[in-house]
């Protein structure tokens, strides 16, 4: 499930930087992977620049986004039973609603407003069951059924990578104005820098100077630099 992250967070791999064909070694890549490293389940910096993507169960950072809509999910197959007279009505019915609770999450890429957001994303979650259950379910199991069961597959399709680069062209990432660094070079990864440098020198070999240099480089400015 992408939860429309088309991309990763920026980082040197994802952010535009191309890794010189002299650094390409196995050691210097899990250097910048760790340097780079994000929660398992948050997708961005748990940091506080990233407060309107993340929410926080306990001390562990969520990625909003999905994780609004994968509660949404939840909440739609749960609803689907309880559909009351819903059920009864044209199957393009529930479709139409579908398309509404989909609506705002298309708002969001400009509505930075974090309580908006997590609706929308809960309500975009509702929505994917909604309309995956009246596209393939509710259609008539007849041949002009499966025609319309194979549209619909298209028109979702067309529409959800749409919409991932309606949000590729319009959000901006919070990294790109920070003041304090830029991801992965940032106050969220500089503590981590001194740990990572050591780990990679002392298992380095001293077959790639250009990537040792890097490294040392990396250190002598950041090593004992802490942003606050």
């Amino acid at each position: 499930m992408s939860c429309f992250h088309k991309n990763a967070s920026p980082s040197f791999a994802g952010d535009g930087f191309r890794t010189p064909d002299s650094l390409q070694n196995p050691a210097f890549l899990e250097f910048l992977d760790r340097l780079g490293m994000v929660p398992l389940f948050a997708h961005h910096p748990a940091c506080k620049y990233y407060h309107n993507h993340i929410i926080w169960i306990g001390k562990v950072p969520l990625c909003l986004g999905c994780s609004m809509m994968a509660c949404g999910i939840a909440s739609g197959i749960w609803l689907l039973p309880h559909l009351g007279f819903m059920r009864v009505l044209p199957f393009s019915a529930l479709l139409c609603l579908g398309v509404l609770l989909y609506i705002p999450a298309v708002f969001q890429v400009w509505i930075q407003f974090k309580p908006y957001k997590i609706l929308a994303r809960f309500l975009l979650g509702i929505s994917v069951v909604f309309l995956g259950y009246a596209g393939t379910w509710l259609t008539p199991w007849s041949l002009g059924g499966w025609i319309l069961k194979v549209g619909f597959l298209a028109v979702f399709y067309t529409v959800w990578n749409l919409t991932l680069a309606i949000r590729s062209q319009y959000s901006t990432s919070p990294c790109q104005h920070c003041p304090e660094g830029r991801f992965p070079v940032c106050s969220y990864t500089i503590p981590r820098i001194p740990r990572l440098v050591n780990k990679y020198l002392s298992e380095s070999d001293g077959s790639n100077p250009d990537a040792d240099e890097f490294v040392k480089a990396l250190q002598s400015v950041y090593g004992k630099k802490l942003v606050p």
